[in-house]
């Protein structure tokens, strides 16, 4: 399930480590603080996208799509290998992060104007 179409987390995550595998990224151990530097550089490359006025979504001469919406599947992507690699289980997590956010209050307490 290589495509991307239809994808659970977990499988999201799976060919996430699997493509860095291929690609040569799990060759050497990456520090945990390395591996949220790195996330932060994927959030910090759509904040350019968004500050060159780019398109939320294009795809460039060569094919590659750019924008605000492939630097967040960046950011997916890496967090998918990072899990992998920390052996996180990120679909039981977003799972039980949603679940859990439902019990706190408007903006986390703050009042609705």
């Amino acid at each position: 399930m290589d495509s991307g179409e239809d994808m659970t987390i977990d499988e999201m995550v799976d060919v996430s480590y699997n493509q860095a595998k291929e690609l040569g990224w799990t060759e050497k151990e990456v520090p945990i603080p390395e591996m949220i530097a790195l996330i932060h550089s994927e959030v910090s490359e759509a904040l350019e996208a968004f500050r060159d006025n780019q398109p939320i979504y294009w795809i460039n001469d060569k094919g590659k799509p750019e924008g605000i919406a492939s630097e967040f599947a960046d950011i997916l992507i890496r967090i998918g290998h990072y899990s992998k690699i920390l052996k996180i289980d990120l679909e039981q997590a977003v799972i039980e992060k949603l679940k859990y956010n439902l019990t706190r209050g408007y903006r986390h307490g703050g009042k609705a104007i």
